[in-house]
């Protein structure tokens, strides 16, 4: 394997450790899923572990490395790579079930985050899988996050599944559906495959975001990481993200109400009007009830006819605009500069490109 270690595995006493990554790129939507991780590591203070070259994995022309210049007349390549950090210690709910040893209890999380590859995906999952064996992981969870016909009103629903029935009761009692996607699949589902047949029990989590939001969304990220603290009993201090998150949705309104069209506006209504009664989004009648709307759009024709692409460039060139006024507030419509514009990568985990529940599902 051509992988640099920062650290030896075997070297830091990890305790009980689980791998818990996700691949930017197709299932990456809005960075929910790679901003998830990212946020584990800065806030659990993980230290870097190693490093994973992508010579073998990566097409360079369809994904170039990126050039940096270097003060004071250099350059220098960046190529693409996978990174490993490990957090040793991660505070565990509930008191220790073993007496002998007292105290609270705490796990450690070996955190992975690579850009999906494109070449010899069985080669990439087995290496991956044998890395985790390595640390002595016996349980990996993968984040994922997708674009669906979902407002940024309401909180994202996150779906997933299991490759063991208990974990599969986890996530069931986590209010976690099972989603019965099938179709054009993403690396995650391959390293789900590798890490079972080493015998690696997985989990997968996967976020849905507005598909006309294309800005990075803490949204996202915050619903996946709730509920991995939750299926897992993890102590995540999640005060950050959940402002982040506030903000985000905070400004969006700001930007809807100040420059989009009345239109919009109406598109917008009709999908929180759409989620809601879809409250629970897998349960009986579901089917019935997804008839009778497309029923109703057919009568009252197509729901949207600006295009997404002139609202997704009109909110991010307004968020950008706020964000570089440091005297502004985060709301309040009555701020807004003559001439602001209004103003967010992959779908639910292996769904093809577009909106609703055709998306990539964990």
């Amino acid at each position: 394997m051509a992988i640099t270690y920062s650290l030896v595995p075997e070297e830091l006493g990890l305790r009980d450790p689980m791998l818990v990554g996700a691949f930017m790129g197709w299932p990456d939507a809005s960075l929910g899923a790679s901003g998830a991780i990212r946020f584990l590591v800065e806030a659990l203070h993980a230290a870097p572990l190693a490093t994973w070259e992508g010579d073998d994995y990566y097409d360079f022309v369809e994904l170039r490395p990126v050039s940096r210049v270097s003060p004071p007349r250099d350059r220098v390549l960046v190529w693409p790579q996978a990174e490993f950090w490990v957090a040793r210690e991660v505070p565990v709910l509930g008191a220790a079930e073993d007496a002998a040893a007292p105290g609270p209890r705490t796990r450690s999380l070996v955190l992975f985050l690579a850009p999906e590859p494109r070449l010899r995906w069985r080669a990439y999952g087995r290496e991956l899988a044998t890395f985790a064996r390595q640390c002595g992981v016996s349980q990996a969870v993968f984040f994922g996050a997708a674009y669906a016909d979902v407002p940024h009103t309401r909180t994202p629903i996150v779906t997933g599944w299991a490759t063991e029935s208990r974990l599969r009761t986890r996530l069931e009692a986590q209010g976690v559906p099972f989603s019965a996607y099938q179709g054009p699949s993403s690396m995650q589902s391959a390293a789900i495959e590798a890490c079972r047949d080493a015998g690696i029990a997985c989990a997968s989590l996967f976020s849905n975001g507005p598909s006309y939001l294309t800005i990075p969304n803490a949204n996202l990220s915050l619903a996946i990481l709730r509920r991995f603290g939750a299926v897992f009993d993890l102590d995540l201090d999640l005060k950050t993200m959940e402002d982040a998150a506030a903000a985000l949705v905070r400004q969006v309104n700001t930007a809807i109400e100040e420059r989009s069209d009345q239109e919009f506006r109406e598109h917008l209504r009709r999908l929180e009007t759409q989620f809601d009664e879809q409250a629970a989004p897998f349960a009986p009648g579901e089917v019935r009830r997804q008839q009778r709307r497309q029923e109703e759009q057919a009568e009252a024709g197509p729901p949207l006819n600006v295009d997404p692409q002139d609202v997704v460039r009109e909110l991010e060139d307004f968020l950008r605009r706020r964000q570089q006024r440091p005297s502004a507030p985060e709301d309040g419509p009555g701020e807004a500069e003559p001439g602001d514009q209004e103003g967010g990568p992959g779908r639910a985990d292996d769904s093809p490109p577009g909106g609703g529940e055709t998306g990539p599902r964990a």
